[in-house]
């Protein structure tokens, strides 16, 4: 076999090649994919051990080898494990601070419980919160005080919830921290985080307001609802504890909140500083985990290990996808239809990624979609520039359609339902969906025009 494997074709007890590898390969990298993906998707285990079982058999199947899996520059991202592990560990020590708590009550004092107010300023608040660290700590956090707040003002929770779930998802797609694909797409194009901020920034902006005004419109009935909120007011300021009073400890507080800050500050320089994202994200948690002495085991205890290792096995599962050349395939197809027109390759990226990604968990379509744009971008001459912003835009804001689509949509949902009140999933995507593909519609034309016709 020295010479290669035969381009097409088939020999009489061998396997049929495609493209110089074994057609069989393709299918058990399909067929572990797709199982791994029914097995998250179907919730009877954890989407960690789905991940993990995924990844056993990849390696079983033959398709990576374990040094492979140890290669820096192998199917395991390791840049984007180790931002994200940073994140989780300085997110953690501000969440178990009450510093979420804080600023969530200083906007609702704001908003002197106002209706309208309260759904602007909250669904304001998800988005700019979800674009430096994750949705699912901004929904827990956003969607309880919201049923606290629902219940005393004796009105539907539901177009508050709604508003914070999509306007989180989209203020994720703002940068390169604020949702999983983002820091996959940009570690492993080496892409900087003023390159989402500059690119993606305006546009989750503009799609922010027009989802506002949507939910906005659709909701009017129960964001018109007449109580006497000025009376609430004066009682509920009695009742609730000041902001001030839901920081636990004010002093690591403080510095929790400026290391968080410093390290934003170096990953927007990180590419004139010469310095990784992974190095930045690591020095973030070593000084937070500083800071917390006596506590750290504690501390390492709360960090998400869960999620960092259901990263991995998704990474190893698109490994093998990618070893087999089924991304290879995918991405001549694309080729094959759009050609060298950017407009049309931004477009199908665009809306097959949505597609997907309305049913489909964003962290394994963006780990499938790396290759894919790479090679988009080798084979097709397109810019991989607005490719990545195709691909991020579909991941971050398509799973606004449905129930299951982004992990906030979960969470928001079940801290609803943990306060008696049940959205169906015809009653949810009744609102959502058309909201989306509205969103979606736009960032198309604004991709076109900035990166095609301008």
């Amino acid at each position: 076999m020295g010479g290669g494997w035969p381009r097409k074709g088939t020999v009489e007890g061998q396997d049929l090649y495609i493209g110089g590898t074994p057609l069989l390969e393709r299918i058990v990298a399909l067929g572990i994919l797709a199982f791994t993906l029914a097995l998250v998707m179907s919730e009877k285990v954890h989407r960690t051990v789905a991940a993990i079982i995924g990844a056993m058999m990849v390696v079983l199947a033959g398709l990576l080898t374990p040094a492979e899996l140890l290669d820096l520059n192998g199917p395991v991202h390791w840049e984007a494990l180790g931002l994200i592990f940073g994140m989780f560990v300085m997110i953690s020590i501000l969440k178990k601070g009450g510093f979420f708590r804080w600023i969530g009550l200083k906007v609702l004092m704001a908003a002197r419980f106002k209706i309208v107010y309260v759904f602007l300023l909250f669904s304001a608040l998800s988005a700019v919160l979800a674009a430096f660290m994750d949705s699912i700590t901004v929904l827990l956090f956003m969607a309880s005080l919201t049923m606290e707040i629902t219940a005393i003002l004796k009105i539907s929770p539901v177009p508050f919830i709604m508003g914070e779930i999509t306007s989180a998802n989209i203020g994720g797609c703002a940068t390169m921290v604020g949702d999983p694909p983002n820091i996959i797409m940009g570690t492993a194009l080496k892409l900087s985080f003023m390159d989402f901020v500059t690119n993606l920034g305006p546009i989750a902006v503009v799609i922010f307001l027009i989802n506002l005004a949507f939910f906005y419109l659709y909701y009017q009935k129960e964001l018109k609802a007449k109580v006497n909120s000025a009376e609430f007011y004066k009682v509920y300021k009695y009742l609730m504890p000041k902001p001030e009073h839901a920081i636990k400890d004010q002093r690591t507080m403080r510095i929790a909140l400026s290391i968080f800050i410093f390290s934003l500050v170096l990953l927007v320089f990180h590419q004139p500083l010469g310095l990784s994202v992974a190095f930045i994200g690591i020095l973030g948690a070593v000084l937070t985990m500083l800071i917390g002495g006596g506590k750290l085991p504690k501390m390492v205890e709360r960090i998400d290990w869960r999620s960092i290792i259901f990263f991995a096995g998704l990474f190893i599962v698109v490994g093998g996808l990618d070893k087999s050349g089924v991304t290879d395939d995918i991405a001549n197809g694309i080729e094959a239809v759009a050609g060298h027109n950017l407009a049309l390759g931004i477009t199908l990226i665009l809306w097959v990624t949505s597609a997907l990604s309305m049913f489909i968990d964003n962290v394994p379509m963006a780990a499938t979609m790396v290759p894919i744009v790479r090679k988009l971008a080798s084979n097709a001459g397109m810019q991989t520039g607005p490719l990545v912003w195709a691909t991020c835009i579909a991941c971050d804001v398509a799973g606004n359609a449905t129930p299951i689509g982004a992990s906030a949509n979960i969470v928001g949902l079940s801290v609803e339902e943990k306060g008696g009140v049940h959205q169906t999933w015809r009653q949810y995507c009744r609102a959502a969906l058309p909201a989306t593909l509205m969103c979606l519609v736009v960032c198309n034309v604004l991709l076109v025009l900035r990166y095609v016709v301008f």
